[in-house]
């Protein structure tokens, strides 16, 4: 049955895979960085462990690490909406097949959404493996405890999978539970700020064999092993039990309807302020350019994933500074000095993987009408940049106004240099966007929160450095010559160069466009196969 589902799985894709090497070429390269960072990371883990002169610490740092890593296990994949693969119950339940062999199939495939955890514990318990102090003496309780404590995280996540999902599918509960996990994320940040010793934060890693990180810790190091079995065990059954039950509610939910989420807009009534914002790009812009504006901004207003990534690329840029604001009265750094411009590259950044790296995302198979109205494919691309540019205007504003309530420099002119700073960038992301977005391009579900373009996320963090080298030149001849007129010289030849460069991604764009256009629509109509990969 399992090799059906996977085989079901391979010819949904075929197509895809071959339609799109570079983007598999892609995938391959930036995973193997990722995962190398985490092998050297286990490495480290694994060199503390092997010595034995670190024996007395080792409850705490193990439960400490323990609780890292069964944090990150169930909550990483609901902040960053990556669950890895899973069932599409929807497609699966016309068949007979048992339900214990689709949970258990499910329970496998968790493995895709964290898998740089078990590369952690494996170095842990091959670290101790190899102190002295342990050895072969301890290989039954060690590998015994990193398996019942990697099993336990598959089967808790399995079930917390099954919950979000079914909570992200009511309207509003969606957006503050997403709200609220990324919000966890952002907690040591606050520690930092709170100047919270590192010795405090440990007296806060509960030690007590109670705690389910602590008995796998205290099984693995031989203290009290048969309590912390037992316990470990009964952390085991628990698991199971919540992600069996959650799986079979989710079963139940998917086999009825799904309550649909009402729309934001409504057709009757006169227009009201909200109308009026819609319409303003008839004011300025011509048909149909205005047209195609004005849907793209209806359509982002109705879709829950982009707006809770707005209202987090207006708000979440000032965690990034809580750390350095700990010490008010040390003289201001190159960064907190142009806090602004950085909180809204970063807020830029954000939009990029649901706005313009995959344009065509959210249009799916009616990306097609874009091929048989009478419009111009440049019009199109050129109004989806318009749509996201003018988003920028009201996300500065809030990045301003939450800067100035964190005593950050908000000026008028700070303002003013960090909205030229990120149009001028908005011109080589753009161009990059419109190339990406018809050479690779991926449908997106507007009603699935936990389906994130994850290429397109490495992609715009990889092209980063190299997109703002040219800004980057422009600080550099401020820092240098310590002249305003240097500096605006400087980001005024950037953004002549990044109008030269958008001109170009846009024709490259166009032309490609219009070359494989089949291929591309064929992509964007495609739908998963009896697994959901996210």
């Amino acid at each position: 049955m399992i090799y059906a589902i996977l085989r079901a799985q391979l010819l949904s894709m075929r197509l895809r895979v071959g339609a799109r090497r570079g983007g598999t070429i892609f995938s391959v390269v930036t995973g193997l960085l990722f995962y190398g960072f985490w092998s050297f990371f286990a490495f480290g883990v694994f060199l503390y462990f092997d010595d034995p002169a670190n024996a007395p610490n080792f409850l705490t740092a193990l439960s400490s690490g323990l609780l890292f890593v069964m944090l990150y296990w169930q909550l990483a994949p609901v902040i960053t909406a990556g669950f890895g693969a899973s069932l599409e119950l929807r497609k699966l339940l016309i068949y007979p097949i048992p339900h214990g062999k689709l949970f258990t199939v499910e329970v496998l495939l968790r493995l895709t959404n964290c898998a740089e955890m078990p590369i952690l514990l494996a170095g842990a318990a091959a670290g101790l493996l190899r102190n002295p102090l342990y050895g072969p003496a301890a290989k039954i309780l060690v590998l015994s405890g990193a398996l019942i404590f990697a099993a336990t995280n598959i089967l808790l996540s399995a079930g917390i999978r099954q919950l979000v999902e079914r909570l992200f599918s009511r309207p509003r509960i969606r957006e503050a539970m997403m709200l609220l996990f990324v919000s966890v994320a952002f907690l040591p940040q606050v520690l930092l700020f709170m100047n919270v010793r590192k010795a405090a934060l440990f007296r806060l890693v509960p030690v007590h064999p109670l705690w389910p990180w602590a008995a796998v810790a205290r099984l693995m190091l031989r203290d009290n092993p048969a309590l912390a079995a037992a316990l470990s065990l009964l952390y085991l059954g628990l698991a199971y039990s919540f992600g069996r039950w959650q799986f079979e509610r989710s079963i139940r939910y998917d086999s009825g309807s799904k309550p649909v989420a009402p729309t934001i807009l409504s057709s009757a009534g006169p227009a009201g302020l909200t109308e009026r914002l819609f319409r303003f790009p008839s004011r300025i812009l011509p048909d149909p350019l205005a047209a195609l504006v004005e849907k793209e901004l209806r359509t982002f207003a109705r879709i829950p994933r982009f707006r809770l990534v707005y209202a987090m690329s207006c708000i979440f840029g000032i965690v990034l500074y809580l750390p350095a604001l700990r010490n008010p009265h040390v003289s201001p750094s190159f960064f907190i000095r142009n806090a602004l411009p950085i909180m809204a590259l970063y807020g830029l950044m954000m939009l990029g993987p649901i706005s313009y790296w995959n344009a065509f995302g959210f249009d799916r198979s009616a990306a097609e009408g874009y091929f048989s109205w009478p419009i111009h494919f440049r019009d199109v691309l050129m109004a989806k940049n318009i749509t996201v540019a003018f988003l920028l205007i009201p996300q500065i504003v809030l990045i301003a106004l939450v800067g100035r309530a964190a005593h950050l420099p908000a000026s008028f002119w700070k303002f003013l240099e960090a909205m030229v700073v990120m149009l001028v960038a908005s011109l080589y992301w753009f161009s990059m966007g419109n190339i990406c977005s018809v050479r690779m391009p991926r449908a997106m579900d507007p009603e699935k929160m936990n389906q994130m373009a994850n290429k397109i996320q490495a992609l715009s963090i990889w092209t980063a450095p190299l997109l703002l080298l040219p800004i980057g030149l422009a600080y550099w001849a401020r820092a240098v010559f310590e002249n305003e007129i240097v500096f605006s010289g400087v980001l005024l030849i950037a953004a002549i160069v990044g109008g030269i460069f958008y001109r170009v991604g846009l024709d490259s764009a166009v032309e490609t466009a219009v070359r494989t256009r089949e291929s591309m629509l064929m992509q964007l109509s495609r739908a998963d196969g009896p697994l959901s990969i996210t």
